[in-house]
């Protein structure tokens, strides 16, 4: 699965959005929306929930913070259900977080999907040149490189 692109378009006054085509194909099997990381919705497809879901495995049902943190990741899981013309609701919750109103952006970030409100993807973008976000990751990567030859050497 591999999802990359940005595209803006805009959510209708019912609170709709028409998922770009070019994600369309990646999507086939359904997807969920999910309260993003940033302040976004992200859309998993459904094969990649099961990725999603495994990150939060180990911890205790007696761990009552944990539970409770769990609650409002997994409360802000919704199914993207179609309507007969390929639009979908964007839930209320979801859209209070990432600020969305009307123009949104929608970028591919290989495994899912982020939508952005316009003005919060501008904001974003102006914070950094690409050569600065390339120096980012660089140094993101090689820390990566580094914990993970600590680990396999422990």
């Amino acid at each position: 699965m591999m999802l990359f692109g940005e595209y803006d378009h805009q959510v209708d006054a019912k609170n709709r959005i028409r998922i770009p085509s070019k994600f369309k194909q990646e999507l086939k099997n359904g997807y969920y929306f999910v309260m993003g990381n940033a302040k976004c919705i992200s859309i998993y497809p459904a094969e990649n929930m099961e990725k999603f879901v495994k990150q939060f495995e180990g911890i205790s049902d007696l761990d009552i913070e944990a539970q409770e943190e769990l609650a409002n990741i997994f409360g802000s899981v919704f199914p993207g259900d179609e309507d007969g013309q390929g639009r979908v609701v964007l839930p209320k919750t979801l859209r209070e977080y990432a600020g969305i109103s009307k123009d949104v952006v929608s970028i591919g970030m290989v495994d899912r999907i982020d939508i952005y409100s316009k003005d919060e993807r501008e904001r974003i973008k102006s914070k950094k040149t690409h050569q600065e976000r390339i120096q980012f990751l660089k140094g993101s990567i090689k820390y990566i490189i580094r914990s993970t030859k600590w680990i396999a050497d422990s």
